[in-house]
C-alpha cells in the first residue's frame, strides 16, 4: 500500500458512499485510477465490504449493552453456537482474559434485556453493562493509515 492507497481508505472510511470523481478529487488522482485502486484493495481483501451504520434507537432498539461471558464449559463450540442464533447480539468475540466471550446487544425494553441476560447466563457466568453513550465508535486507526503503521 502506498500513501495513495492509504488516503483512499480514509476517504471511503469517511464516506463509503463517495463516488471515484469526488475520491479522485480527494486524493489528487484520475477517477480511473482511483477506481483501478479501490479495485484492486477489494480484490486483495483490505477493503472486505461495505456497511451502512444504523441508529438502533430509531428502528426500536433503544437499549444498547455490552456482555461479558465466562462460558461454563470454555472452548464448546455449541456454546458459540447458540450465541450465534441469539438476533439480539450485533457483536461477539472470543476473548483472552477473564470472560471467554465479549459481546455487544441492542434490545428495545428492559423486559427483553432481562430475557437476553436469562438466556446468555444459561451458557455460564455473564456480566452486563448498559451503554450511556459511545466517545470512539467503530474505526481504523487512522494514524496507521496516514503513517503506513510506523510509531514516531
Amino acid at each position: 500500500m502506498d500513501k495513495y492507497d492509504r488516503m483512499l481508505l480514509a476517504a471511503l472510511l469517511e464516506n463509503g458512499r463517495a463516488t471515484y470523481a469526488q475520491l479522485a478529487r480527494q486524493v489528487n488522482l484520475s477517477a480511473p485510477a482511483v477506481a483501478e485502486r479501490v479495485a484492486k484493495l477489494e480484490a486483495t481483501g483490505v477493503i472486505s465490504g461495505y456497511t451502512a451504520k444504523v441508529n438502533l434507537a430509531k428502528i426500536g432498539l433503544p437499549i444498547q449493552c455490552v456482555i461479558e461471558l465466562r462460558l461454563a464449559s470454555h472452548g464448546n463450540q455449541q456454546s458459540y453456537d447458540e450465541l450465534a442464533r441469539i438476533p439480539e447480539l450485533t457483536e461477539c468475540h472470543r476473548v483472552t482474559g477473564d470472560p471467554c466471550v465479549i459481546m455487544q446487544a441492542a434490545v428495545g425494553s428492559m423486559l427483553e434485556l432481562e430475557a437476553l441476560i436469562n438466556r446468555v447466563s444459561q451458557l455460564g457466568f455473564s456480566k452486563t453493562s448498559i451503554i450511556l453513550s459511545s466517545a470512539v465508535e467503530r474505526r481504523v486507526p487512522l494514524d496507521h493509515l496516514q503513517s503506513n503503521g510506523k510509531k514516531s
